[in-house]
């Protein structure tokens, strides 16, 4: 039983198979945690050998992700391509000896895998087809979001998507002083809203930290509007959106539940550029400080959480992610569905992924 519990402690839902001698039983409580049981027996080496192998290779498989697993297929069929890119899985560079050896610093394989999205059977990221849709859908249930995009061009572009869809003219954004530019031009420039800005605090050293505690305050952020847009002070939900920097580059990290229990109510949406952080929900102790952990209900503010996965997720450079979350607001007036939300998408998304 201790190496069966350690075994399920690893997570990784390895088959397990227990060889038995002389008729010995295995423990019917055992049963549910493995995968067979072999009699230990000379003449049936080969066919229990072939079983192991099956589910040996059975696993491997499953334990791919959905993109990963259909590129491994695909390159593995050894597919001829007379498409882009032009260097034909390597063999261009073949051609040169400076060529040669950058393929044998990366690994022939790198090259082979370097696809274009032309052939249908990889599917298609920039119409959520295929392997990339399904990779997207589990993305999405694994953060707990209603529905991710992936952006292969850094979450610079991921905020201009939400903001440009989010976003018109005369709009109000509650606006976070230490948001990176992106959304400064997506929002205030590309959008053309109008920003009532959250000050935020410095050390004598230069470090960022939050924004200050009367910022959160209503009757001061009404006062604020009253400056910038005096017709619309008095509304229920004066904000289209709010922008905040989830986790600052110096490491300040936000109570999401706090934030929308403070602004929640006087916005649409409120995203939170997370380009810094996208681990705070699968640590225990800062579940808090996730907003797709956060129970909400037909009240609340639509929430879209942005991830750069190539900084402190394990993604490769200029990977990053959407997440949306409101299916809570649903059939409101405030909701964007997706079909905006793609057309911003497609804006900014390259047609040479």
């Amino acid at each position: 039983r201790g190496k069966l519990d350690e075994i399920d402690a690893t997570g990784y839902g390895i088959p397990v198979f227990i060889a038995t001698e002389n008729e010995e039983r295995v423990p019917a409580e055992y049963l549910p945690r493995i995968s067979g049981v072999f009699e230990h027996c000379e003449s049936r080496k080969e066919f229990y050998g072939r079983q192991l192998e099956t589910a040996a290779s059975h696993y491997e498989t499953q334990l791919r992700p959905p993109f990963f697993r259909a590129l491994v297929d695909y390159v593995n069929q050894g597919n001829s391509a007379f498409d882009c890119p032009g260097h034909q899985g390597g063999e261009f560079f073949r051609r040169h000896p400076a060529g040669n050896q950058f393929v044998e610093y990366f690994g022939e394989m790198l090259f082979r895998s370097d696809l274009c999205n032309a052939d249908v059977a990889m599917g298609d990221l920039l119409i959520h087809e295929g392997a990339p849709c399904i990779a997207q859908q589990h993305a999405a249930k694994v953060f707990n979001a209603d529905k991710t995009y992936f952006v292969l061009n850094g979450t610079s572009s991921s905020n201009k998507v939400v903001l440009n869809a989010l976003l018109t003219p005369g709009d109000l954004v509650l606006f976070d002083r230490n948001n990176h530019k992106s959304n400064h031009h997506g929002a205030l420039l590309q959008a053309g809203a109008t920003p009532v800005y959250l000050e935020t605090a410095r050390n004598p050293y230069g470090f960022i930290g939050g924004i200050d505690a009367h910022c959160f305050e209503e009757s001061y952020l009404r006062e604020l509007i009253t400056e910038v847009a005096p017709q619309r002070a008095k509304e229920a939900r004066p904000f289209r959106l709010a922008v905040i920097q989830l986790g600052t580059y110096d490491g300040t990290i936000y109570n999401a539940r706090q934030v929308v229990d403070k602004i929640g109510h006087l916005c649409d949406y409120i995203l939170f550029d997370s380009a810094w952080v996208g681990y705070e929900q699968f640590i225990p102790m800062m579940a808090d400080c996730s907003p797709l952990l956060l129970e909400l209900n037909e009240n609340d503010p639509g929430i879209l959480v942005t991830q750069s996965v190539h900084k402190q997720q394990a993604g490769f450079s200029q990977t990053s992610q959407i997440h949306k979350k409101d299916s809570h607001i649903k059939g409101q007036q405030r909701y964007v569905p997706h079909k905006r939300m793609n057309n911003a998408f497609m804006m900014h998304a390259s047609t040479s992924p």
